[in-house]
């Protein structure tokens, strides 16, 4: 058996708690892993990659789609309206009505204000192309903002890009119709036959397409098929005029 410990030998040992406490402070802490600092986020299962990218793949194809079959059905479209106005041109069933209306109407009024020569033979071309590279133009430019997703922009004059865009399509449309039917005064007075040339056939095929136009911009809501048609036909047309006025500059060159 060992010697026994006396009284002065049990307060020299540590008490037990502080014994426990010294090795706590001795003993080095565990440091702490990356992935218990940094919380990972749960990552999709490789077949769900797989499928989310097939949904976007589906989605991108249809847009594609549908923006392929609005493409031809405008073009079929502006086709079919310059057939149609180049059978009622060749048809000459508006030749006597049209001339016997606007020499009665429109003849007299132009008589009566005795304008120059110059006015007669190309204030028609100046006033109607100052509508379609103005109003047309920039009524254009708003249509694609508006149909980019930009229609809330603030456009000229302070109104909102799709506020000011069918405003300006619609002036364009009303001063088209009015000044064809100068330009078929002016015709008369000139002495020249009417509705006998490609610029009248693409004169007619561009009204009715705007009337058609408007009519689809005004019931697309909600649909992005018409929406698509409305944004392939409106260039359409846009591209027609462009060619109706050459017509009209190389009509006023001829003679």
């Amino acid at each position: 058996r060992g010697a026994r410990m006396t009284s002065t030998d049990y307060a020299r040992q540590p008490a037990p708690a502080m014994r426990v406490l010294a090795k706590c402070a001795t003993r080095p802490a565990p440091l702490a892993s990356a992935s218990a600092r940094v919380p990972r986020s749960p990552a999709l299962p490789v077949r769900s990659k797989s499928a989310a990218r097939a949904v976007v793949a589906r989605a991108s194809s249809g847009d594609q789609a549908g923006d392929q079959d609005a493409l031809k059905t405008s073009a079929a479209l502006v086709g079919g309206g310059l057939a149609a106005s180049a059978a009622l041109v060749g048809s000459h069933a508006l030749v006597d009505p049209l001339t016997s209306y606007f020499n009665a109407v429109g003849v007299p009024v132009i008589n009566f204000l005795s304008p120059p020569e110059f006015v007669i033979h190309w204030f028609h071309a100046i006033n109607m192309s100052v509508v379609l590279f103005a109003m047309g133009g920039y009524g254009t430019y708003l249509g694609f903002k508006v149909q980019a997703g930009e229609g809330n922009e603030e456009a000229f004059g302070g109104e909102l890009a799709r506020e000011l865009h069918p405003k300006l399509m619609a002036g364009m449309t009303f001063f088209f119709l009015l000044g064809g039917q100068g330009g078929l005064v002016f015709t008369l007075m000139e002495k020249r036959p009417l509705l006998e040339s490609p610029h009248a056939i693409s004169a007619l095929a561009g009204l009715g397409l705007l009337g058609m136009q408007g009519v689809l911009g005004a019931t697309m809501k909600g649909k992005p098929e018409a929406r698509a048609l409305h944004t392939y036909l409106g260039s359409g047309i846009m591209a027609l005029l462009v060619a109706h006025a050459g017509l009209g500059l190389a009509n006023g060159l001829s003679f």
